[in-house]
């Protein structure tokens, strides 16, 4: 049993353990610092033996503050605090001390006179002021416990909030992701057929056989290989230029393309369709209309970083507002998440042009173990 499992886990030999722990920790403070001691007033004080009578009243005393302690944190938590009901909330409070204090009281005067006497034992100090020592040792006693078990239990609660929005959060990107493999546009996907289907009829096999592995390989790309939480950026870039070369050869003579690779991808891994919605995007701004449509397409690799620059020409009528922002939107939230501080992202409109500019930082030695973590999560999320 790990540490987490001794603090979080709801399975009964767990909360049993943790519990007597508490309480055993408490005890022993109690006993120590309350109740180790015979009071009496302001008079001297003088320090008790520790023996069976002492551990009996002890065990006496510290009931009330298990049982004041598991109220408060399952009944009136539960009820009034986190319900907002801070004034019902203080009426119980006030209602719970006193009952203490009666209960403390009862003790000292009725039962620990019996416990001594039963034992023929005689206490440091026989004329005790029986309200002074019933309020320190419950009304004074029982709300530190309390307030630590209420402190607690809040952590907890946070804590395990915490961890489910963390949670909630890695299955949204991963649904994202699993959406983000769907949203390949129908347009783009017919008329590649349609393309691939008329250099057939025109007898031109070779063109036919190239766009239909190159769309093959974006297919089973998609499919098969996205699932992981990395992938190759080679076969990354490799699959948006395959991605480019369908869509250039869609639109024909429309479209100015070019795309540049400086640099060696080696083993460097990057979270995959990554970079596929800016380069959606640029093509929202490509006017059919237009005898000429231009794109120009860089990717940088150097030893610990990886950019990408994407400029395209735009329209005036074209507005920001009207590209894929809900894409973009969740390309940036898989940018947080899988590359917190490891990354720049800045996007330049103008009339005529638009430009996008991403800088990731890539470490191989942390990313390459990211896959086995992936993995894992998903196994936890398929059995929660």
């Amino acid at each position: 049993m790990n540490w987490y499992s001794f603090i979080f886990s709801e399975k009964k030999s767990h909360r049993l353990q943790r519990h007597l722990v508490f309480w055993l920790l408490w005890w022993v403070y109690f006993a120590a610092s309350h109740y180790h001691y015979e009071q009496s007033g302001l008079q001297k004080i003088e320090f008790e033996t520790w023996n069976f009578p002492f551990f009996i009243k002890s065990i006496l005393l510290l009931s009330i503050h298990v049982t004041a302690c598991y109220y408060f944190i399952n009944y009136l938590m539960p009820q009034y605090f986190f319900k907002a009901r801070y004034i019902a909330l203080v009426t119980q409070i006030l209602i719970l001390g006193f009952l203490i204090l009666l209960s403390s009281y009862f003790i000292h005067k009725t039962v620990i006179p019996f416990i001594n006497s039963a034992f023929n034992y005689k206490p440091v100090i026989a004329d005790q002021n029986i309200w002074w020592t019933s309020l320190t040792s419950g009304l004074l006693s029982a709300p530190k416990v309390v307030s630590a078990a209420a402190a607690i239990k809040l952590l907890k609660r946070w804590w395990l909030k915490q961890k489910e929005k963390e949670r909630l959060e890695k299955e949204k990107l991963m649904t994202d992701l699993e959406l983000l493999k769907t949203q390949m546009h129908p347009e783009f996907l017919f008329s590649s057929l349609d393309n691939i289907c008329l250099m057939v009829q025109k007898k031109k096999m070779d063109s036919a056989s190239m766009l239909l592995l190159k769309l093959a390989d974006i297919l089973s790309y998609i499919l098969y290989e996205c699932d992981n939480k990395l992938v190759h950026l080679e076969k990354e870039i490799n699959v948006i230029k395959d991605y480019l070369v369908l869509e250039k050869t869609r639109m024909g003579s429309s479209l100015d393309l070019d795309v540049a690779v400086k640099g060696e991808p080696g083993r460097k891994m990057i979270t995959p369709l990554l970079l596929f919605p800016f380069i959606e995007n640029s093509f929202l701004y490509v006017d059919k209309k237009l005898e000429t449509n231009w794109m120009n397409l860089e990717f940088q690799i150097d030893s610990t970083e990886f950019t990408m620059k994407l400029i395209n020409g735009k329209t005036s009528e074209t507005s920001f507002e009207s590209a894929n922002e809900n894409a973009i939107a969740k390309a940036i939230k898989r940018l947080d998440y899988f590359y917190p501080d490891r990354y720049e992202l800045k996007t330049t409109v103008e009339p005529e042009i638009m430009m996008t500019y991403l800088k990731i930082e890539l470490n191989e030695s942390v990313d390459s173990n990211i896959n086995s973590i992936y993995n894992t999560e998903q196994i936890a999320y398929a059995t929660t």
